[in-house]
């Protein structure tokens, strides 16, 4: 391990043979910790899709197949890049770059699946308090001085949390969440345009053009490609979910919908778990195949040939110890790695001191690195377009306006076709997922006030809120 004494005494020329012989060590090793991965993880899907295989209900057949066609898929290439010569690598890269995408839009598909299913559950707990307010909290009055005790408490909790930015925006978030949404729909876009215009005005182009599409996904998944068509399954049940008329069921009857929505909610998590840990692996052969003239040690070769006996054969013994192999072989590279990272570290920035140091030799093989790294640490399956975002235009204030204003007049659109109950549970639910959808703590009080204002709501259920809130607050009160 070099030091930082020892990296002051080099030359130039030094420091950048010794930057370039750890760029190529530390590809070797995320070429080789690919694979390791790769192997891991399609040994893993192998597992989940005999396990559903055995359990699920002909619903899914032609996807469970289209599914294992990507595994399969995944192992040919893994071949491939093993046995094949160079040439053919260009091809191959093609190849499993359109697979990711593919991989990639099913992972939207079940995701707008999951979104719509959580309306559901929420539209059918509006109902639920509906009627436990009524019947736990009809005979209690409604005094403004828990709503002001209320905000202070929220305003303590929050003032403690300043410096815990994740923590601070997560109980905003989940205040908004909890409160009924009772703004006219003016009041409410006011506040979207001026909340979505902040937080993104230092975003690129394509980062805001994206997040203004998942803001449009999160209120409306419907409109995503393949909504209805791919998984329709959990389509038609969603849609005989939508189809009850809540209104007329007793808390029991609401209660088995709910039992209904968790079942459903836990089988679409787990194809959204399947088809994320594919694209992962996806992006495991596409760093492979980009490192097409990095050579791989015997060691990796040999795990290679008792990892394909081990998945032809299925014998439960002999995947254990490979897995156990596997498992121990990716640690110790992960180590190597950060080892390896921490003296590039040393090295980049000593040459950072030097004035006359020059990356120009560099920057390709850097470049080249960085753009392997970003599919090798992209653990959650991003977009290309985001991944590789950063080299895109700011934006400008007036597209933002344009977009933003683009996204209002969609959010308008849909509304109109929605019933009532529905609008409330959505608009409110885009507001929480916004990041601090308010100029300041004031108006964010004032927005407390206003939902809990017996104007406009009955006295139960702004108890019933209130104490909710209180039970929600109590961990982080007992934090203080």
């Amino acid at each position: 391990m070099i030091n930082i004494e020892d990296v002051a005494k080099m030359s130039n020329e030094e420091i950048r043979d010794n930057i370039i012989f750890l760029n190529k060590k530390q590809l070797k090793l995320i070429k080789e910790s690919s694979y390791l991965n790769a192997f891991n993880g399609i040994n893993i899907l192998k597992n989940m899709l005999k396990d559903r295989n055995q359990n699920e209900n002909k619903g899914l057949i032609s996807e469970l197949n289209a599914l294992d066609y990507y595994i399969n898929k995944s192992i040919n290439l893994l071949n491939k890049s093993i046995y094949e010569l160079d040439e053919k690598k260009d091809l191959q890269l093609d190849e499993i770059m359109s697979i990711r995408e593919e991989i990639y839009e099913l992972s939207s598909i079940i995701d707008g699946y999951s979104i719509e299913l959580s309306y559901i559950g929420e539209l059918v707990d509006q109902y639920g308090i509906k009627i436990l307010s009524k019947k736990d909290y009809e005979n209690i009055p409604y005094n403004i001085n828990r709503v002001e005790e209320l905000i202070a408490i929220i305003n303590d909790i929050l003032n403690k949390l300043k410096d815990d930015y994740y923590k601070y925006i997560y109980i905003i978030s989940q205040v908004v969440l909890t409160l009924p949404m009772r703004l006219v729909k003016e009041n409410y876009f006011d506040i979207l345009k001026d909340t979505i215009m902040r937080n993104l005005r230092l975003y690129t182009k394509v980062q805001v053009e994206t997040q203004i599409n998942e803001y449009k996904k999160q209120f409306d998944s419907s409109i995503r490609d393949g909504y209805g068509t791919k998984f329709d399954y959990y389509f038609r049940e969603i849609q005989k979910l939508r189809n009850i008329k809540l209104s007329d069921k007793d808390l029991d009857e609401l209660d088995t919908i709910v039992k209904e929505i968790i079942n459903l909610t836990k089988e679409i998590n787990e194809i959204f778990d399947y088809i994320l840990r594919l694209g992962l692996i996806s992006n495991m052969i596409i760093v492979i195949t980009l490192e097409k003239d990095i050579s791989i040690s015997e060691e990796i070769r040999g795990i290679h040939e008792r990892w394909m006996e081990t998945i032809t054969n299925e014998n439960k013994e002999s995947i254990d110890k490979l897995n156990s192999i596997i498992e121990k072989g990716i640690k110790k590279i992960e180590e190597d790695i950060f080892m390896d990272l921490e003296e590039f570290n040393i090295l980049n920035s000593e040459a950072l001191k030097r004035e006359n140091f020059s990356y120009v030799e560099l920057d390709e093989d850097l470049l080249y690195t960085k753009k392997i790294l970003t599919y090798y640490n992209d653990t959650k399956l991003l977009d290309n377009k985001i991944l590789f975002s950063e080299d895109d235009i700011q934006i400008t204030q007036e597209y933002l306006e344009q977009i933003v204003d683009s996204l209002i007049q969609y959010i308008n659109r849909s509304l109109s076709k929605m019933g009532n109950v529905e609008r409330k549970v959505r608009m409110r639910t885009l507001l929480s997922e916004i990041e601090l959808p308010f100029n300041g703590i004031e108006e964010f009080n004032n927005y407390i006030r206003y939902s809990l204002d017996n104007k406009v709501l009955p006295k139960e259920e702004i108890n019933f809120t209130i104490d909710y809130l209180l039970y929600f607050l109590q961990d982080f009160i007992n934090e203080q």
